[in-house]
């Protein structure tokens, strides 16, 4: 799940800021150093902060060698139990890359074209009324390139408009405790919302689309979407500690996840994430996931780069790939011009997994609060500038 937020607002707020930290950018530090105020970043973030209880960080880069992770603050609010970076937690819409890897793979198995229709899996009572434009059912045009692209038109169960009742998220918030199936999901966009427009008009962010694309690999593996994605992904790569949630309340030891100051964690309200981002994981599964799929061990290369064609603009200076983020800073900020892009997978909770093909360094993190993403991203190039540092010495 992701909220379609003004990220580049936020990088209005980075300027004074920014400049500061520029003018420190002729200032080596040894590795030691680096490291050393990297935690102090997340220990002072995490500090007096009302909006997160815990921050995690993987910095890793093949190319120098540097490979530091960090943890601040505690598992929930009240709690004693610090973060560690093995701790485990919901990792939200990255799971939508790995979903879109699913996609790839089978691909490459010639077991679908990514220009298929989705009506040679799924019937009428998964796609009725999701398409209907001025009284015209559109089905038949989406394509499971539509879907991974986020271009077929469908509304967003999650974050879009209603046309009646409340919002989910507002249903979330007042009672966590109902479970929601995938089909739930579909009904609420099928009766409170409006499709955005024809498939391949225009690109509009839908959580809906990715529970339509959890329905077809399910008919297509003839098994759960939990236990292809630990066939096709987990296992493979090695991910002993990724699952997708089935079982609610799943009591365990994840960080908590705030929406609007509540703990989601424990709770049912984290069924409304399925194929779209119901992934737990950890900080090394996810650099597991990312080193394999940058480097062309998940998929051919004909079908990498089908996935990382990040042409349709998500935001000022964000494209949208298949399951992906592109994050060009010079467009960001005229403050970034010259730092290098980053692309991968993002989640509303704070919670990104991104990689610099230009230095070849990996970033991962999570923050646990929704909302709390285009701040995420801000304190990264904090963190960028603050690694950069370490790199001019080398």
């Amino acid at each position: 799940m992701i909220l379609i937020l003004r990220i580049a607002t936020a990088f209005a707020m980075l300027a004074g800021g920014a400049l500061g930290l520029l003018t420190l950018l002729n200032r080596p530090l040894s590795r030691g150093a680096v490291t050393a105020k990297l935690q102090q970043q997340l220990d002072d973030l995490i500090a007096g902060n009302d909006e997160l209880s815990s921050a995690l960080l993987t910095i890793y880069s093949p190319r120098t060698g540097y490979r530091e992770q960090f943890a601040a603050g505690v598992r929930t609010r009240g709690s004693v139990e610090p973060a560690r970076v093995d701790s485990p937690y919901h990792s939200a819409s990255i799971g939508k890359m790995l979903c879109a890897a699913v996609f790839g793979i089978l691909a490459d198995e010639g077991k679908l074209r990514l220009d298929d229709p989705i009506r040679n899996w799924l019937d009428d009572r998964r796609l009725a009324g999701l398409f209907l434009v001025d009284g015209v059912d559109y089905s038949s045009q989406v394509t499971v390139r539509h879907l991974l692209t986020h271009t077929s038109g469908a509304g967003d169960y999650f974050a879009g408009p209603v046309t009646s009742g409340r919002p989910l998220l507002e249903q979330i918030v007042a009672d966590p405790d109902r479970l929601y199936a995938p089909d739930d999901l579909l009904a609420f966009t099928r009766e409170h919302q409006q499709p955005v427009g024809r498939p391949g008009e225009q690109f509009a962010y839908s959580d809906t689309g990715y529970v339509l694309l959890g329905f077809i690999l399910e008919a297509i593996e003839g098994k759960r979407y939990a236990e292809i994605m630990k066939e096709r992904i987990f296992e493979p790569l090695g991910m002993h500690d990724s699952y997708v949630k089935e079982r609610f309340p799943d009591l365990n030891e994840a960080l908590a996840v705030y929406v609007d100051g509540v703990n989601l964690n424990g709770t049912n309200a984290l069924s409304v994430d399925w194929a779209g981002g119901g992934i737990m994981t950890t900080m090394d599964d996810l650099l597991l996931f990312m080193q394999a799929w940058t480097q062309g061990a998940l998929v051919s290369d004909a079908v990498y780069e089908q996935m990382t064609d990040f042409r349709q603009r998500f935001d000022t200076g964000i494209r949208y790939g298949m399951g992906m983020m592109y994050f060009d800073f010079s467009e960001l900020s005229w403050l970034l011009r010259g730092m290098s892009d980053l692309y991968g997978g993002v989640g509303s909770t704070g919670t990104y997994a991104l990689y610099d093909p230009t230095h070849d360094t990996y970033y991962i993190a999570n923050y646990g609060s929704l909302h709390y993403t285009p701040k995420a991203i801000r304190h990264l190039v904090k963190l960028r500038m603050l690694y950069a540092r370490m790199q001019i010495e080398e």
